[in-house]
């Protein structure tokens, strides 16, 4: 065999050994045997995310592109909720290789834990090009896909998982093109196809550290390049507008829906925690917290040490260095001194909470920081300096050990717990001192080591907060066939009992429900508005209540008993279910505020007098003689079809959710959805018989698909197959070879 194809074989041997030893970790998830099978513990994953995957999963299979959620707090923007994921390209493959079934928990998790696979075989990429040594690639690729920020929180929260998952691919191609290496084209597209999924994939935070560590090594390849500079800074511009270009669509919508939040009004200590001081030990002592969420493995950093000792001082060094302490500085949040004043630098942030997610950038930037440290030798005096510290550290740890021992371990149980599992950091020091003894020969059990090393603690980590024997598998509480049956369907309010998604993944429309982005004119209606009110006003026909409960103020029946994790519900529905559906003949103009207060007001009656946001004067209004006539003829997610017909002109009130984006005709004329009592829909009707459309076509997701099918010919036109790298980016490939070592061939 000669050429370059034992270069492949090895390589693929090496991915198919980061696959298989990531799947091992997790196979309980998707095991068939009912005594081995594990499931999620309820949470993120399986109360937020997973009804929404599924939902999209049932509509993308439908062949329609879920652009409104109406089962999720009485209605919700879904698209332009970036984690629902409505746009990510891995959704889409998913529900094509379903082959028309539905999306169950077992496949969502085995998707989720895909993309640690994906994101491993991304890193052995771009370790390999910038070390030029397999061993390196997979201490780097192994370090990353099973380090503990990725295989903790995360792995609850799918969306991050799949943002992270293509910051290696990003920057292994961003190497490959800025680098002047062949294939110019092909690594062009895969840094644009790259970018735009960081962003696709649905957690924005995660993007932002995704893309501001790409720019700051792209910057430095950049500043590295003095012949080629303007060349290279086009070439990363074309990537940055091309790749943005491709995901227009999800960015447009959640930009038009940010203004419309909470978020906008959080004060700084709801967006500012971050981890505490104490926690910074997790980098060396694994489950010192739950998550381990800086844990890279003891081996990663005994090589970080041994480079910032003993090696040259390299620029790709001071970058990576630089990029671990200001991610470390993000993850303190309010902890650190200088996070306010970082903050109005970068104004940002205050879109985000929970700042510890910033150990993404200190992970990657450590990992990255022991590949470069890989070709050096070990001093003769770092060894004997990291075996007197290994000692040391033994004798002390033996010490408390003992100490502990002696005293009644009922009073110290959490010293004795941290002390017990303080001896597996220890013991992988020790081994990784005995293995550098040996270097080079023994680089490669440096790395079966390593795998160990962040294996078991991903494997702690899901038994302690990720898995529950028990089979995957649970039926919501719920579905539309308990139900009577009504048209439109009957709006429910389970009151907080049963809480989470799972009404989108049934079809069931509930008022509850728990999104990224919820909006703020929702929320105060909500809680502000007298509960008959909300439901006379919003069409509730059911609700849920404890047995032990009052029985609620409105003539209704016992349907059913329900069982909702252990807990016991009653399913009741109202003998006279409140219409969704209004005509009112007299309206008021009211700011937010004051309408708020009107509806709080015992004397004031919405269902005779509308409040609208904005005067939508319409004469000849007065209470008719005969009562109108509303008929609804169809009904999807983004579209009501409805006759009415009424004596007199009014205002045709909507128990649905104003959101902008909603238009409607009348007899096919357009006429415009005005928002009411501050969160609801009202449309002007004159009088007569009238067929009215209204239907949800939001301009950003129009715009953007435009942007986007233009950004994909733009880029399909600028990496066609005769590309070549510039000849001044082949000429100045060498003035980078303190940041990349030279593509390895055999």
């Amino acid at each position: 065999m000669g050429g370059r194809r034992p270069v492949g074989l090895a390589d693929s041997g090496i991915l198919l050994a980061l696959a298989g030893w990531i799947a091992f970790l997790y196979w309980p998830f998707w095991s068939g045997d009912p005594r081995t099978q594990a499931a999620f513990r309820p949470g993120d994953l399986t109360e937020h995310h997973y009804p929404f995957a599924a939902y999209a999963h049932r509509r993308l299979q439908a062949g329609q592109l879920p652009l409104w959620d109406p089962y999720t707090l009485g209605g919700h923007p879904f698209a332009a909720d970036i984690q629902a994921q409505a746009f990510y390209p891995g959704r889409w493959v998913t529900a094509l290789l379903a082959l028309g079934q539905p999306l169950n928990v077992r496949g969502y998790v085995a998707e989720t834990i895909a993309h640690l696979i994906l994101t491993a075989w991304g890193a052995y990429g771009f370790f390999r090009r910038i070390s030029g040594d397999r061993a390196a690639a997979a201490f780097g690729a192994f370090a990353w896909g099973l380090s503990g920020y990725l295989t903790g929180y995360p792995l609850q929260d799918p969306p991050i998982i799949a943002s992270a998952t293509w910051l290696p691919w990003l920057l292994w191609a961003l190497t490959g093109l800025l680098s002047g290496s062949s294939h110019h084209g092909r690594w062009r597209m895969l840094a644009i196809f790259a970018w735009a999924m960081a962003f696709l994939g649905g957690h924005t935070q995660t993007t932002l550290y995704v893309y501001g560590i790409a720019l700051a090594f792209s910057g430095a390849q950049i500043l590295a390049s003095p012949t080629a500079r303007w060349a290279k800074l086009r070439e990363l511009l074309r990537v940055l507008l091309l790749g943005t270009g491709w995901a227009a669509a999800p960015l447009l919508t959640t930009a038009e829906l940010i203004p419309w939040t909470e978020r906008t009004v959080w004060t700084f200590p709801q967006r500012a925690g971050g981890f505490e001081l104490w926690e910074l030990g997790g980098i060396f002592w694994p489950q010192l917290t739950l998550w381990s969420p800086l844990y890279v493995g003891i081996p990663t950093i005994l090589l970080i040490l041994h480079g910032l000792i003993s090696g040259p001082e390299r620029r790709a060094s001071l970058l990576w260095s630089g990029l671990a302490g200001l991610g470390l500085l993000l993850a303190l949040g309010g902890e650190a001194a200088l996070y306010p004043a970082l903050a109005r630098l970068l104004p940002f942030l205050e879109l985000f909470r929970n700042q510890e997610r910033a150990a993404l950038v200190v992970a990657w930037s450590l990992i990255t920081l022991a590949v470069l440290s890989w070709p050096l030798m070990p001093s003769a005096s770092f060894q004997r300096a990291l075996g007197l510290l290994v000692g040391a550290l033994g004798l002390l740890l033996a010490g408390a050990l003992l100490g502990v021992q002696a005293q009644d371990v009922d009073q110290w149980p959490r010293l004795h717990r941290l002390l017990s599992q303080a001896i597996w950091p220890w013991g992988m020091l020790m081994g990784a001192w005995l293995l550098l003894r040996g270097w080079p020969r023994t680089r490669w059990a440096l790395v079966a080591l390593l795998a160990l090393d962040v294996g078991s603690v991903a494997w702690r980590t899901a038994e302690a907060g990720h898995r529950v024997w028990q089979d995957p598998a649970a039926a919501p509480p719920l579905d539309p066939s308990m139900l009577p049956p009504a048209w439109p369907p009957y709006r429910i309010d389970t009151r907080g009992l049963a809480s989470g998604n799972w009404p989108a993944q049934v079809g069931v429309e509930d008022l509850h429900g728990s999104v990224t982005l919820p909006l703020r004119s929702l929320q105060r209606f909500r809680h502000q508005v007298p509960g008959e009110r909300v439901w006379a006003l919003m069409g509730v026909g059911c609700y849920l209540r404890r047995p032990d409960e009052p029985p609620l103020p409105f003539p209704s029946r016992h349907l059913r008993t329900l069982s909702f994790h252990g807990s016991t519900l009653e399913l009741h529905c109202l003998e006279e279910p409140f219409s969704r559906f209004h005509m009112i003949y007299e309206a008021k103009v009211l700011d937010d505020e004051t309408a708020l207060r009107a509806l709080q007001d015992a004397t004031f009656d919405p269902l005779r007098t509308v409040i609208l946001d904005r005067p939508w004067p319409i004469e000849g209004m007065a209470i008719p003689a005969i009562p109108p006539r509303i008929t609804l003829q169809a009904w999807t997610p983004e579209e009501l079809r409805l006759e009415v017909w009424t004596e007199r002109p009014g205002f045709l009130v909507i128990g649905d959710v104003w959101y902008p984006g909603w238009r409607a005709w009348i007899d096919d004329r357009l006429v415009p959805v005005l928002r009411a009592y501050t969160a609801l829909r009202a449309i002007p009707v004159p009088p007569g018989a009238h067929r009215i459309v209204v239907r949800y076509e939001p301009l950003p997701v129009r715009l953007g698909l435009a942007l986007s099918g233009l950004a994909l010919l733009l880029t399909l036109a600028t990496c066609r197959p005769r590309c070549r790298p510039h000849t001044t980016q082949r000429a100045s490939s060498s003035a980078n070879s303190h940041l990349l070592a030279p593509e390895i061939g055999n």
